[in-house]
């Protein structure tokens, strides 16, 4: 089966502070299929952070946010209004996700990242703003299977 071809929006990319989220949301832009499985209104934030310790103030260097739209994302800066979950990531996090290829790629990277986090390597964090089931009902646990965050037999497809 064939996915439909996906489409991708940066909107205002001089409001990004940092050269990592201009990097990022290019990167992001490039592979809007790495949201294929979100339903049509999910929208979620994105916090780069350059130490543990800055994650811990919630003083994120940049941050941004991807909307699902009807036939792609909507990528733009600052937080959601609504936003259904942060993924928090650590600046070395990001530059080695930037250099991946295929979806499966990323996400196995990311879980990773997740699974193992290492202070100097890379680490991401989420900060969940809705109940898991409502975020799994949205998409998210599909992505979270193939990143490995979620094991398998985690009732994703429960519906």
């Amino acid at each position: 089966m064939l996915e439909e071809e996906m489409t991708s929006q940066i909107i205002d990319k001089k409001a990004y502070k940092t050269e990592i989220a201009k990097k990022y949301t290019t990167f992001l832009a490039k592979y809007p299929e790495i949201f294929s499985d979100l339903v049509n209104g999910s929208d979620f934030d994105f916090a780069l952070y350059d130490s543990l310790e800055a994650y811990d103030k919630v003083s994120p260097v940049d941050i941004f946010n991807v909307y699902r739209n009807g036939n792609g994302i909507e990528i733009k800066p600052g937080s959601a209004v609504d936003s259904d979950l942060e993924l928090a990531l650590s600046i070395d996090a990001v530059e080695k996700l930037i250099q991946t290829d295929t979806k499966v790629e990323y996400a196995q990277l990311l879980g990773s990242f997740y699974n193992d986090p290492d202070e100097k390597k890379g680490w991401i964090d989420f900060v969940l703003h809705k109940r898991t089931q409502i975020l799994i009902d949205m998409g998210y646990g599909k992505f979270a299977q193939t990143a490995g965050i979620l094991e398998n037999d985690d009732d994703i497809d429960s519906k």
